[in-house]
């Protein structure tokens, strides 16, 4: 999954990945408007411990992003 979105004139984009070293995977919501990629948010699942977190590493992000972050969440199978 990589699709990028325009919002208020920025670029956006969600990227599924895994991490060995916390044992899980996640999504993770990225500005790419510029040429440093900036991670604004993630949903982590850590498999062993079954559980979902979510974090948030820039203030003011928009509800609407966040939104599309949890909607591509919503479509993983997931225990939330």
């Amino acid at each position: 999954m990589s699709e990028l979105k325009e919002f208020e004139g920025r670029k956006y984009e969600i990227i599924f990945g895994s991490d060995v070293q916390r044992d899980g995977v996640y999504l993770e919501l990225s500005d790419r408007t510029e040429k440093e990629i900036e991670v604004i948010a993630e949903v982590f699942h850590y498999d062993e411990l079954g559980k979902v977190v979510f974090s948030c590493y820039k203030e003011n992000v928009p509800f609407q992003l966040i939104k599309w972050l949890m909607d591509e969440v919503a479509k993983e199978d997931w225990p939330i």
